[in-house]
This record gives C-alpha cells, structure tokens and sequence, in this order.
C-alpha cells in the first residue's frame, strides 16, 4: 500500500497515535521501504525483502515500525502477514490488492495490445494491483471523515523533523537493519525530502495525478490519447472497487495485534 494509507494504518493501531505524537520520524521509519528505493543503490526487493517480526535490540526498537509496514504490505500483497519474505512473485496472489485489480488485467492487457507493445499476464496482474494501491490511498485522502490533508501535513512535518532532528539516528538505525552503508540511507533521506515535498504529494493526490504517476511509469505515452483515455477508464474502475476501504483497513489491523506487535518504546 502507499503513504497516505501506511500512515493512517500506524496512527490508529492501538498506542499508535500517541506514540507518533510524541516520536514523529517513526512515521518515516514506517514508510521508509517504499522511500528508500529512490536512491539509485537501493531496491524495492531489498526494502522489503528481510524477516518480520524479529527481535530488535533496544537501540534500534524503532526499526519495529518498518516491520509495521511490511506487514501492512504482506496482508495487502498475500493475504496474511508471513514470517519470512515471499520473494517468489505470484500474479494470482490471494492478498486484497491483487484480489481488487482483477477486473483490471484484461483492461490492462488491451491498452498495451492497442499500444503494439504487448505485456504478460504477470505484468498486467502486478499493474493491477498497482492501480488498486494507487487508487486505495486517493480513496482514503478524499473521504472527509479521514482529513487526508491533515495526514499530509503530518506525514510531511514528520519528515522535516527527521531531517533535522533525527538524521543520524535514523540513518543508523535503517543502515543496522538492512545491513547497508549508512551513506546510502543518509542520500535517500536527503533525496526523499527533497522530493517528497507538500506541494508534490498534493499533485499526485488528485485522479489525474494518479494517471499521469501510472502512465509515466508504465510505458503509456501522454499522447496516445485512446490509451490515456482507456487508462482513466481503470482508475476509475479502481476507485469504485476500493470504495469499501475499511474492509481492508480494520481487519489489517487486527491481524497486526494478533501477531503480538506493540508499539511501546
């Protein structure tokens, strides 16, 4: 899942809000799988790819909240929180995000078919679930009920504090658990804030941020206009099928406190 939804996740876990009050970086230590991957040394598959749930030693008991997010990421990608990473890619995965976008993989197929650049099924199922993410954290910023706006600013307050306050504290930490060079964190950080501004988010909070974030990533050239249009046919398809977030987001949270996670510090 992205940003908007990891950190509404965290802020109402059981303890969660009050301890992000009091200790804002642990919002970017439980974003920082999906964060780290902008520096050129660092992959998503690295972020994520280390065991849950394992003991941490007092100094680095913030490293809990990167767990937080994988597991957030297992229920969404598997179903289930796994004890160890599943590194082999499944497209017919059994995780909400994969179960949501397959509406979507046809759709998908015919716009790269249309496009003469043709995708697997496997490509076309990891899209979908993209899209469905993607589509998932719009949803959850809109509803007014969630005040998306004021997760943003939090989310971006907690990130000019890390930088700030907390530099070489995280990029230990974060360096200690992936086991990679503390430089490489300390670059991601810096490239991160840079990039990961207020005013950014916002562009891409909007539907036709989304299909512009998709479709640059993606292969869909801006100028093929039927392809554009038939894309923003799936996003909005993607948002319809997310409407009923909380059925994600309540049961993910009860199988975090099932697995025995505790945010105390």
């Amino acid at each position: 899942m992205l940003m908007m939804t990891h950190t509404w996740l965290l802020m109402n876990y059981p303890g969660g809000g009050e301890l992000v009050r009091n200790h804002p970086d642990l919002l970017i230590y439980n974003i920082c799988p999906d964060l780290l991957p902008i520096h050129k040394n660092i992959t998503a598959e690295a972020t994520h790819g280390i065991t849950r749930r394992c003991a941490l030693p007092v100094n680095y008991r913030k490293n809990a909240f990167v767990h937080f997010h994988l597991m957030v990421d297992d229920i969404s990608h598997y179903g289930s929180i796994t004890s160890q990473p599943v590194m082999e890619f499944n497209p017919d995965s059994h995780g909400y995000t994969y179960l949501k976008g397959k509406p979507l993989v046809q759709p998908l197929l015919d716009i790269y078919d249309k496009l003469g650049t043709p995708i697997s099924y496997a490509d076309a199922a990891y899209r979908s679930h993209m899209i469905i993410e993607m589509t998932f954290d719009l949803a959850l910023h809109l509803d007014r009920l969630v005040e998306g706006e004021k997760l943003l600013t939090l989310l971006n307050d907690a990130m000019n504090y890390t930088v700030r306050e907390k530099f070489s504290e995280f990029s230990d930490n974060i360096a200690w658990l992936y086991g990679m060079p503390v430089q490489n964190v300390e670059e991601a950080l810096r490239e991160g804030a840079a990039v990961y501004t207020l005013n950014r988010i916002r562009r891409f909070m909007t539907l036709e941020g989304r299909i512009q974030l998709f479709a640059n990533k993606y292969g869909i050239p801006r100028d093929e206009v039927n392809a554009i249009a038939a894309l923003t046919d799936i996003m909005n398809h993607g948002m319809e099928l997310v409407n009923n977030y909380g059925d994600f987001m309540a049961p993910t949270l009860a199988a975090i406190r099932r697995v025995g996670f505790n945010p105390d510090l």
